[in-house]
């Protein structure tokens, strides 16, 4: 925390004992949680809805509304990056949809009293991010809390047709991702570099920890607006790679589509490997908890040649990763792992 007097930003991370996306609760926590209240089957009334990144409602014959709502703890301590970042994870679940017109965000924003100064910075982060996506902020709520917290819900439409759920994932279909993992590894690096363990650290990897940060970041920051408008005329499934890591994410994609999944390949940003096995985070298990992560992606194999070209015309990052099988579950298969330089 900082001093008296001191004109440099708050340490937000030092009032949360939790991370980002690693702050979720667990998924077989949360899928008790919702069998226990009755929301663990379909809705008649929504195109899709629990189970799934988001909702969607039809609101007319050629229009749907996809609704979602995220907000997480601080993952860095730069409050104006943290709301970037809150705004690019709280809209990732909106594209991981197929939807990103009418893009309309709420503000969701807690703060302790001793932190109450980053309030503006932290919404200049998430307008500027949501601008840039092509949105609008129109309000929010905003409550004193003992954990920094900022995300909000968000809104868009989208054409029925170009909806995406993790539901339709098909098997012999590849898997792909679009972008790099290793944000939980890099950032916690980041938070501790200074004091006693930081000698360990910058012996750990063969990158400067704050270039690996600085490329987490960066990666945290990139909307997944471009990846989903660019692959959602090829994909038949999607989800976003956050708090459950791509393993975790991946078995909620199996267990919702009925299917198997076989991960073959991890792109890590270079440097974080390293990191995590010093911090015990599993990313080369695919364990790793990612926050503002890439979308992962179910492409039938007749479309993968199109589907790349769309998203390198893009500019979007995309590794194929695995495949869609006829077993349960998913697991890793003597992956190989890709270290991500940039």
């Amino acid at each position: 925390m900082t001093d008296e007097g001191d004109d440099r930003s708050p340490a937000l991370t030092e009032y949360a004992d939790l991370h980002g996306c690693s702050c979720k609760v667990g998924q077989d926590d949360l899928d008790s949680l919702l069998a226990d209240v009755g929301l663990s089957g379909a809705q008649a009334e929504l195109q899709f809805g629990v189970g799934e990144d988001a909702s969607a409602r039809s609101i007319g014959d050629d229009r749907s509304l996809v609704t979602t709502i995220d907000f997480f703890t601080p993952i860095v301590d730069d409050p104006y990056e943290f709301g970037r970042v809150a705004a690019c994870n709280a809209a990732s679940d909106a594209f991981a949809s197929g939807a990103g017109d009418d893009l309309t965000f709420l503000v969701v924003l807690g703060l302790p009293r001793e932190v109450t100064d980053a309030a503006t910075e932290i919404l200049g982060g998430i307008v500027d991010a949501v601008e840039d996506m092509g949105g609008v902020v129109a309000g929010g709520h905003t409550i004193m809390n003992p954990w920094p917290i900022a995300g909000g819900t968000v809104a868009a439409t989208a054409s029925p047709e170009h909806l995406l759920r993790m539901s339709d994932a098909s098997p012999s279909e590849y898997l792909y991702l679009t972008k790099p993992l290793g944000t939980q590894a890099a950032m916690g690096a980041l938070r501790v570099q200074d004091g006693e363990f930081g000698e360990t650290i910058a012996e750990t990897t063969p990158r400067p920890v704050g270039t690996v940060a600085d490329e987490a970041l960066a990666w945290m920051t990139t909307p997944n607006r471009a990846a989903m408008l660019a692959a959602r005329e090829y994909a038949t499934a999607a989800t976003d790679v956050t708090g459950f890591g791509l393993l975790g994410q991946a078995r909620v994609l199996a267990e919702s589509a009925g299917v198997g999944v076989e991960l073959t390949h991890l792109p890590v940003i270079e440097g974080t490997l390293e990191l995590s096995q010093l911090f015990g985070y599993g990313l080369e298990d695919g364990e790793s908890a990612e926050t503002s992560g890439g979308l992962l992606l179910s492409v039938p194999e007749r479309r993968t040649d199109a589907f790349e070209d769309s998203l390198s015309a893009a500019g979007v990052f995309h590794r194929e990763v695995g495949r869609v099988t006829t077993g349960t579950g998913a697991a890793l298969v003597d992956p190989t792992i890709e270290r991500v330089r940039g």
